[in-house]
């Protein structure tokens, strides 16, 4: 019998404090929960005011990058047509004989 009552009172002890432990566990999350409550309302309220402020930043940003972009767009496509221009102007058809000014001359 001394076997066994030392057992009980070795598991009933460490019972006992597992049970200590787990309430005291449970009163400090209750304790920070409460403690964090305020400080969460406040970040949320802070993360509302954040959203309003990007949001307007973001579409301002947006805007101004349309028009870059369009602007981007007009100067590729002006430069395009000059290359363009420059190229046909300056292409040379040599399947046929150049025209000299003896040529004309002989013409007349």
């Amino acid at each position: 019998m001394g076997l066994s009552s030392f057992f009980s009172n070795l598991f009933g002890s460490a019972k006992e404090t597992a049970v200590d432990f787990a309430d005291q566990a449970e009163n400090t999350f209750e304790e920070v929960k409460e403690a964090s409550e305020p400080i969460l309302d406040s970040a949320a309220e802070y993360l509302e005011q954040t959203k309003d402020a990007v949001s307007e930043y973001v579409e301002k940003a947006s805007d101004s990058i349309n028009d870059v972009i369009d602007s981007i767009k007009e100067v590729i496509t002006e430069t395009a047509n000059e290359d363009y221009k420059l190229v046909t102007e300056t292409v040379v058809d040599v399947s046929e004989d150049g025209v000299t000014d003896s040529d004309s001359e002989e013409e007349k």
